[in-house]
């Protein structure tokens, strides 16, 4: 899997490694451009509808499902109506381990931790209801004064025993297309060179593809055409440098590869419906 598609946001720690996201359009636009990540991801949606597109399928889910993103899938999102807010759970697999090895292990987790098994993506009605009980319990643990940690493990665990009870866990482990590898690749270039300036002359001659066939090509399987894409990831870039960074709008709009300060002012705000002064002012005390 190449490296440059991965998410590098640090998430949790060595001795609580869960993160939650509380991600809610009220706050900002939701629009995750396609990334991967070694942990495992689980949406549970609270409110409104979001669009998801993991590997080659699109999904578009709603209040109360649960949908399961397994580690090194290529994925990304955009909310589809104002009131969109979901819960993102995301750890490695590798802290449910046990330190001696028992059937839980060998049976259960080493087959998720290896790839060998992978969960489905969207979970039937019926469990997301059930499940969603088990996520309240995480969440409230989790957000608690002192954070209920064993109880938290014991949790996913019962999560994933629903899983494997439910018949939820596939062992017909699908090898990429060629297809597939080819939109990995793009989406690797673009992760790698969208500070740069990017067209689709060059894409197409890299792709060897006519500027006209790679343009549809792109926009078929990526959901939004070259130019919203890049403008994405260069807003995503921007929007961890305006909390994390003291640097002039100036100096970052030159760092996420956008033309013109006011040009990357005019697109930040139409994207967030904040400028990038009044985005930072608002998150970077948090």
């Amino acid at each position: 899997m190449r490296t440059n598609l991965q998410e590098l946001r640090p998430q949790g720690t060595l001795m609580r490694p869960l993160k939650i996201y509380l991600m809610d359009e009220a706050d900002e636009k939701i629009d995750v451009p396609y990334h991967w990540q070694e942990n495992t991801e689980i949406l549970w949606i609270q409110k409104g509808e979001l669009s998801l597109k993991i590997q080659e399928k699109n999904y578009i889910v709603k209040a109360g499902d649960i949908v399961y993103i397994n580690p090194r899938e290529l994925h990304g999102m955009q909310s589809r109506t104002p009131d969109c807010t979901y819960q993102a759970f995301i750890f490695p697999l590798s802290w449910l381990q046990f330190t001696q090895m028992d059937e839980v292990e060998e049976t259960y987790l080493n087959p998720l931790l290896e790839g060998s098994a992978q969960a489905i993506t969207r979970l039937p009605s019926s469990v997301a209801r059930q499940i969603g009980i088990i996520f309240q319990e995480i969440y409230d643990d989790y957000c608690s004064s002192t954070g209920n940690w064993l109880m938290i493990k014991a949790n996913l665990l019962r999560f994933y025993a629903c899983l494997f009870q439910n018949n939820l866990i596939t062992y017909r482990r699908q090898e990429n297309s060629e297809q597939m590898r080819l939109l990995l690749e793009i989406a690797r270039y673009m992760q790698t060179h969208y500070k740069e300036k990017i067209s689709l002359k060059k894409l197409g001659h890299t792709f060897h593809m006519s500027p006209k066939y790679f343009s549809l090509f792109f926009q078929k399987h990526f959901s939004r055409n070259l130019t919203e894409y890049v403008t994405s990831i260069r807003i995503e870039s921007a929007k961890k440098l305006l909390v994390g960074s003291d640097a002039g709008i100036e100096l970052i709009s030159q760092q996420t590869g956008f033309s013109s300060s006011s040009y990357f002012i005019r697109m930040f705000r139409k994207s967030l419906g904040l400028t990038p002064g009044q985005y930072r002012k608002k998150y970077k005390s948090l």
